[in-house]
């Protein structure tokens, strides 16, 4: 009843909406990107038909292509008969699935969630097994899938207490759709518990930690370090202040926080990574409001620097400029956008310091924190207070540093786990229809 429901305002909603979308697009120009894939045109999507196996990779945006990252590798090793596409939501995953997944890996968008859409799609695609990354659930795109004949499987899920509490509110329904599901792997105790409250199957279930941050070690170039040092023109022993995925609100607080340490440090440069580029105009005015000058990397990069402030304007910097960080700041977590992958940062033997609304990354917290590497701060001026403490006790800071590279060593395995699920189910499959019929 729910999903027929959901079908019928889903082609209402559309129909509704569609003439004001096209008049935008036409007017804006915005959006175009991609227009014919979400349709299910997926025609110009370079499949590999010489493998039996074909997978789809779900992966909503750029924290899921990271996810993406990670996994592929373990599918090549242990199903090198499986070829890999990848769908992404938005235009900043895709940009960085052009970057930075292998040649081989085609990416589209995903389809609009409407079952003739999807439909079309599926045909072209053929999938043999459907991968949702963490936890982008749509209705038709799973129940469709299903129907045609895929395998689902849902790897690094995750689930916070606010969407809990959302989904709950439908429980039947998300109980149906969750049955979808073969196998459902999650990052930690908490979310095995929130999706068996909805409804999942407890024998699906598998706690097999955050394949995110199987990438951490390998990205550790120790290169890297002297590359930005040269590129951001800096002396050996010279600090550096990066705040990384910074959000709307967060840069003005952090201002006072510069300030403070740049008294204390007149040398100290302060790197900052808004979270999304289209913002760089808005912090570049306040920064000039404030009279603060600042240059972009890419400015950087051609010209020299000639600020303490850095703007990065490029994406997939963020991980290699940690490299050259003395203190860190991980945004989304002074507002509540649920915080960002922290272990980035612990992985160059950084502590890292971040707001109280963590949500999203509740497991990496408690892991850096348990080692005494990572400091949840309340307002900006209990962070000025905790760096310059540490300022003056660099033993203590140093201690701190080995405990966060220790937290991010040893979380490397999961991305293989996950994949092991899936290489079970299938040789398990084909291993049964090699028994013969006895009766």
């Amino acid at each position: 009843m729910l999903y027929s429901l959901y079908q019928l305002i889903g082609w209402l909603f559309f129909i509704v909406v569609s003439p004001f979308a096209c008049v935008y697009l036409a007017i804006s120009g915005k959006h175009r990107q991609g227009l014919r894939q979400r349709f299910g045109h997926v025609e110009d999507v370079q499949l590999d038909e010489d493998k039996p196996v074909r997978i789809w990779l779900h992966a909503a945006s750029v924290g899921e292509i990271q996810v993406a990252l990670a996994l592929i590798p373990e599918i090549k090793k242990q199903l090198p008969e499986a070829s890999i596409v990848v769908s992404t939501g938005n235009r900043h995953g895709l940009a960085m699935a052009t970057q930075r997944l292998p040649e081989d890996v085609p990416c589209f968008f995903a389809p609009l969630d409407l079952i003739g859409i999807v439909n079309r799609t599926l045909k072209t695609i053929r999938p043999t097994i459907y991968v949702c990354l963490e936890t982008e659930l749509w209705p038709n795109i799973i129940r469709q899938a299903q129907h045609h004949g895929a395998k689902l499987f849902l790897l690094n899920g995750r689930l916070s207490a606010n969407s809990y509490v959302g989904y709950r509110k439908i429980k039947s329904f998300m109980q149906d759709l969750l049955s979808c599901f073969t196998k459902i792997s999650v990052i930690q105790g908490d979310d095995a518990k929130r999706f068996r409250a909805l409804g999942a199957d407890p024998a699906n279930i598998r706690i097999l930690g955050n394949a995110k941050y199987d990438q951490i070690a390998t990205q550790t170039d120790s290169n890297l370090g002297e590359h930005y040092r040269q590129m951001l023109g800096l002396h050996l022993q010279q600090p550096v202040l990066v705040t990384g995925s910074t959000h709307t609100g967060e840069e003005a607080m952090l201002i006072e926080v510069f300030r403070s340490l740049q008294a204390r440090l007149p040398d100290l440069v302060w790197v900052v990574a808004p979270r999304h580029l289209r913002r760089l105009t808005e912090v570049e005015k306040l920064f000039k409001d404030q009279g603060i000058a600042a240059m972009r990397l890419r400015q950087v990069q051609e010209q020299g620097r000639s600020t303490d402030v850095v703007l990065v304007d490029t994406m997939g910097e963020l991980a290699g400029l940690y490299s050259v960080a003395t203190y860190v700041f991980c945004g989304g977590s002074l507002v509540e956008r649920g915080g960002h992958n922290v272990l980035e940062a612990a992985a160059w033997g950084n502590p890292v310091f971040y707001g109280p609304h963590m949500s999203d990354f509740s497991d990496a917290k408690a892991l850096l924190e348990a080692e005494n590497a990572g400091f949840c701060v309340k307002t900006p001026k209990e962070l000025t207070r905790n760096l310059l403490y540490f300022i003056e006790k660099p033993e203590e800071y140093a201690v701190a540093g080995r405990g966060a590279l220790k937290v991010a060593s040893r979380q490397q395995g999961s991305a293989q786990k996950q994949v092991a699920l899936i290489t079970e189910d299938l040789h398990s499959v084909t291993h049964s229809s090699c028994v013969p019929n006895t009766i």
